[in-house]
């Protein structure tokens, strides 16, 4: 059974992602980019999703704290 994958931070823009998407590779966390392809097309589809396997997601939450890209009252 595949396992479910969840967002766990949203980006307006593309050029936002690669910074974030770069940390968590170097922090072993496999990211998965939903709307990627769609947003870069046209801006205008709406927001690019960082998601991750559930069994990543508190991992992954910590890790974005650690490194500055999120807060701890964005996951509330």
């Amino acid at each position: 059974m595949e396992e479910e994958l969840v967002t766990v931070k949203t980006f307006s823009f593309p050029a936002d992602v690669a910074v974030v998407q770069s940390f968590m590779e170097m922090k072993q966390i496999e990211t998965y980019m939903k709307n990627m392809v769609s947003n870069r097309l046209a801006y205008t589809l709406g927001d690019i999703e960082m998601q991750v396997k559930s069994s990543d997601f508190e991992r992954a939450k910590e890790a974005l704290i650690e490194g500055g890209f999120a807060a701890p009252q964005d996951f509330e």
